[in-house]
């Protein structure tokens, strides 16, 4: 009787489209951040659009490349718990249409999707209001693609640790490249 319930078992896994059907894992996070900036909108604006800034104040972003006038590739560390970091290739395009709007999104959008938004609002004459958006996901075919554990801590465990994570990376970005901009504009003599 229990090897007719084994064989039974693996006719059903083996030819069962629905059972053995492979199923995609994806980790995603997407934070927003906003701050204000005793700068004039139009110094910020050139500041936040000179890629330069990214790999040196955004935590985990190894590099940035200028592929051609509207693309560039973004080189992004990925450190998980009990796994040596990785690094994921983002190509990302400039889809900013307005001076006062930075806008980046991946050009595939199907395994690694890289999403950073920016935009600025005058508040008064030297102050302007920045608000941020990034996104990032991760899309496997299996969970061990992602992490020997992936499976058993799940996507929604997963992807709030990286939540967690690209809150801080942000957080720091904003503090850092601020700092910077103040520098480079008493530097500029503004």
């Amino acid at each position: 009787m229990r090897i007719f319930t084994i064989l039974f078992l693996t006719f059903l896994i083996s030819f069962n489209p629905l059972l053995s059907e492979t199923v995609n894992f994806t980790m995603s996070a997407e934070v927003e951040r906003t701050a204000s900036v005793n700068l004039d909108k139009g110094f910020i604006a050139a500041y936040i659009k000179n890629l330069d800034i990214y790999p040196k104040f955004f935590p985990n972003i190894v590099s940035v490349s200028k592929l051609n006038e509207k693309d560039s590739e973004w080189l992004y560390r990925v450190e998980a718990p009990l796994a040596s970091p990785y690094n994921l290739t983002f190509v990302l395009e400039d889809k900013s249409t307005q001076n006062d709007t930075l806008l980046f999104e991946s050009k595939d959008k199907t395994w690694d999707y890289l999403y950073c938004r920016g935009i600025l609002t005058q508040v008064s004459e030297k102050k302007t209001k920045i608000s941020f958006v990034f996104k990032i996901s991760m899309t496997r075919e299996k969970a061990s693609d992602i992490h020997f554990l992936a499976g058993i801590l799940g996507e929604k465990f997963l992807s709030e640790q990286m939540k967690e994570k690209l809150e801080g990376d942000l957080e720091t970005f904003i503090s850092k490249a601020t700092k910077d901009m103040y520098i480079a504009n008493r530097t500029s003599g503004n």
